[in-house]
């Protein structure tokens, strides 16, 4: 029998990443610059082999088909087949709903780097020389290679650091005009790589000869920045105070402008006192425990 220490699971992450230390990509390369490592075919197999990308996808959030200069449109699962054979690229959000390895790999990333964000998978299927055009994506975007190749142009630094929203398709024409005065980086993905681009980095990509199948591991931002739980905090705290919860008016002119003054001071004053609770290592370390218990029970 053994009476050792229970071994800890090995950390989801850290395979995804391997060679490179967890600490390393979070603290050097997490949104910040874009990372670059070399696998060998099969390594992600552990979250979905390629031969399973067919398989519950009528459960999967949405279904693209894309085309050039980001033409694109919502396509059910029988157009699969047309559109790809029509040289769209195939996307897949929500691709962790259609697989439990995904969802769980998942869920298991927010909890092992506590990460106030959603963590989520979407897969894209390539015919030969097709992709994505140029644009950026208001999230950390990991690309697995899965199956067959497909070469990749970024630039090494994000056009808008952690954008609220993706770069617009709308005027083309304007991006690359942008874009031209960029200086883009080639590589090619083979299967076992991958490429993590942080939020804002322009990028393009273009399957190879054979096509290509990737997985796309996603750190969306979006509602879990430190403003977001910031002003989380302040709106829960402030919330139990009669003087903050108070309406006003301005429209009579009879409302006396110090009674508002007044009213809006004392709420003013109260946000000031909570921001200053909120300083040192001790307070920020109770705000993010706090956003994991929310995140926990959402």
């Amino acid at each position: 029998m053994n009476h050792g220490k229970i071994q800890a699971r090995p950390m989801i992450l850290a395979s995804v990443l391997s060679p490179m230390p967890v600490n390393t990509f979070l603290h050097e390369y997490f949104g910040k610059r874009p990372l670059l490592i070399r696998g060998a075919p099969g390594k992600f197999d552990a979250l979905m082999r390629p031969a399973d990308f067919i398989y519950g996808l009528d459960r999967v959030s949405e279904i693209r088909c894309v085309f050039g200069e980001l033409r694109q449109a919502t396509i059910s699962v029988g157009d699969i087949r047309e559109m790809f054979e029509a040289g769209a690229t195939i996307c897949v959000t929500g691709i962790d709903y259609a697989h439990r390895s995904l969802r769980s790999a998942a869920r298991r990333i927010e909890m092992e780097i506590g990460y106030l964000g959603r963590v989520d998978f979407r897969a894209y299927l390539s015919p030969p020389g097709s992709g994505f055009d140029i644009h950026y994506d208001a999230r950390v975007a990991t690309t697995l290679q899965l199956e067959g190749t497909k070469t990749w142009w970024y630039s090494n630094q994000p056009h808008t650091p952690f954008p609220a929203e993706n770069s617009p398709r709308t005027d083309m024409v304007a991006i690359r005009r942008a874009v031209a005065r960029v200086k883009l980086r080639k590589v090619t993905l083979r299967p076992g790589d991958l490429l993590c681009l942080p939020p804002g980095v322009w990028h393009k990509a273009k399957a190879g000869a054979g096509g290509s199948l990737a997985l796309n591991l996603a750190f969306n931002h979006a509602g879990a920045t430190v403003l977001d739980v910031v002003l989380r905090e302040l709106r829960g705290t402030l919330a139990t105070q009669p003087g903050c919860r108070e309406p006003f008016f301005t429209g009579l002119r009879e409302t006396p402008a110090k009674l508002v003054c007044s009213q809006i001071d004392q709420c003013v004053q109260a946000i000031v006192r909570e921001l200053q609770k909120m300083q040192g290592e001790t307070v920020t370390r109770r705000l993010a425990q706090t956003a994991m218990r929310r995140k926990s029970v959402a």
